[in-house]
């Protein structure tokens, strides 16, 4: 007998609270629908006013500056140091001394040239 007031209890409940949680669903779910369509206009007019939804905050922007380590001149200064990087991965600094390409090797020994002027046919 303990059993059945216990399921009984339960559909009880069951019938009661369904409804409330249907609500709730439904609202949570409206709520949801504004926040997008809310969102979707305010990308849009950030897109076409030139400014984009995904800025970093200030927070973000100072730890950048410390990470960085750099100050205004500093970056007048590494954007001049970037802009001579040379096109040949040869020339970076994570090969060693002793690699060389075939396409940068510009000091070219005796013999290879003593080669070179054999090997050519006219």
């Amino acid at each position: 007998m303990v059993s059945f007031f216990k399921n009984f209890g339960k559909g009880l409940l069951y019938v009661v609270l369904f409804p409330f949680l249907l609500v709730f669903i439904a609202l949570y779910a409206v709520f949801g629908l504004l926040v997008f369509i809310f969102q979707l206009f305010k990308l849009v007019f950030l897109f076409f006013t030139g400014r984009t939804l995904f800025t970093d905050l200030e927070e973000d922007i100072a730890a950048k500056a410390i990470l960085e380590g750099t100050t205004g001149s500093d970056k007048e200064e590494t954007k001049t140091e970037n802009s001579q990087l040379s096109l040949y991965p040869s020339d970076g600094s994570y090969y060693n001394t002793d690699y060389s390409s075939s396409f940068n090797n510009n000091a070219d020994t005796e013999e290879e040239k003593e080669d070179d002027d054999h090997d050519a046919i006219y």
